[in-house]
């Protein structure tokens, strides 16, 4: 049986992070076609007492829970754990953490060492400067050091193509298709079936949440706008976003939300919204899609990689006016044009992006690896 030790993720069961989601239903599948998966997860995240979950084993190690020591600290003691436990493979998840991606080609030859890459980290604005060429010394070493390199959209596929010429794997995020929920928990906040601009995901600077609460704000709404999420490092731009909106009861913060409360937000919303700078594959669009929900995004590659098919709206990076636009148009939007989007969004997510499908890409990958 092929063992696989899996580093540089928070851990599971996922609760937020787009990349311990990713992992939860990716490893979960491998499992259940005879892999033997161990997943390195933080102590902090994790609850005591869970040590297998869905077919994977469940590694609780201690890091520091601080902004720039957590992923390599953790990464770091991961990889030490790993060496001694002398898996088939290890596969690294994100930039920071491949940082020590030298250690096991060094010391354990005969280990294949993977690494996918979510998301360009190092340009993310919340890191100063010296953080973000660590992350970034991460990135050189999975160039250098990982054998095989897996990437989660074709824009990140084109950049380490033309910025390091080198050769990476296209697998996409997959998403799980989940009934349609009345809203009954999201009563709590006062909120109807398209009654409501639905935000989604971690509160930091690249997701540029301020341009979205500033459009709203430019004139008065029939519409709410829901936000749904937290900074988990609890800095300064979450508070900026609070004051923003302070004065408009129509924005409903709801911090965190998973399981039903969330399904229950993604099946009523009018539209959802995104003015991020910097995406991966946001798995976030992706489950807004998966049910159908009309969507509003910016016009940076990942989002235009899923939109460029479907009668989405866009708007340039930083452009509030045009959002404001946008949000005028959506509340006056007819019914057909709501059901249009559906099922064009519906089907384009069943058809190309499933786990079973990166389940395979993987599959295959890690039987390629080991025979040679």
């Amino acid at each position: 049986m092929t063992r696989i030790a899996v580093t540089g993720v928070r851990g599971v069961p996922a609760t937020w992070g787009g990349v311990e989601h990713h992992c939860e239903n990716l490893y979960s599948r491998l499992a259940e076609k005879g892999y033997d998966i161990t997943i390195y997860a933080r102590s902090y995240y994790v609850p005591q007492g869970i040590t297998a979950y869905k077919g994977l084993k469940i590694k609780r190690l201690p890091t520091l829970n601080l902004k720039y020591t957590d992923a390599l600290l953790h990464t770091f003691i991961s990889i030490i754990h790993i060496l001694i436990a002398n898996p088939d493979i290890v596969h690294i998840h994100g930039i920071g953490p491949c940082f020590f991606s030298w250690i096991p080609r060094v010391f354990r030859p005969r280990m294949k060492v993977f690494f996918t890459c979510h998301g360009l980290d190092w340009q993310r604005k919340k890191w100063p400067w010296w953080a973000s060429r660590l992350i970034y010394l991460g990135e050189l070493s999975a160039i250098r050091f990982a054998q095989y390199r897996i990437v989660v959209s074709k824009e990140l596929q084109k950049y380490f193509a033309s910025a390091h010429r080198v050769e990476t794997f296209y697998i996409p995020n997959g998403i799980a298709p989940i009934p349609a929920r009345a809203p009954n928990l999201i009563k709590q906040w006062d909120l109807t079936t398209r009654g409501y601009f639905l935000c989604v995901g971690r509160l930091v600077p690249e997701k540029r949440m301020e341009d979205v609460i500033k459009a709203y704000l430019l004139r008065p709404r029939s519409c709410r706008l829901v936000i749904v999420g937290d900074n988990a490092a609890a800095g300064q731009y979450m508070n900026d976003l609070i004051k923003l909106a302070e004065k408009n009861p129509s924005i409903v913060f709801t911090g965190y939300q998973f399981g039903a409360i969330l399904e229950e937000l993604l099946s009523n919303a009018r539209a959802f919204v995104t003015a991020s700078e910097l995406e991966g594959l946001p798995i976030t669009l992706l489950e807004a899609l998966s049910y159908g929900v009309m969507c509003v995004t910016s016009t940076i590659g990942p989002h235009q990689e899923l939109m460029e098919a479907l009668p989405g709206l866009t708007f340039p990076v930083g452009d509030v006016q045009a959002i404001a636009r946008h949000m005028d148009h959506v509340e006056t939007m007819a019914e057909s044009r709501f059901d249009d989007f559906k099922r064009k969004a519906i089907a384009m997510i069943s058809g190309q992006f499933s786990w079973e499908t990166a389940c395979c890409g993987h599959d295959r990958l890690y039987r390629n690896s080991l025979d040679r």
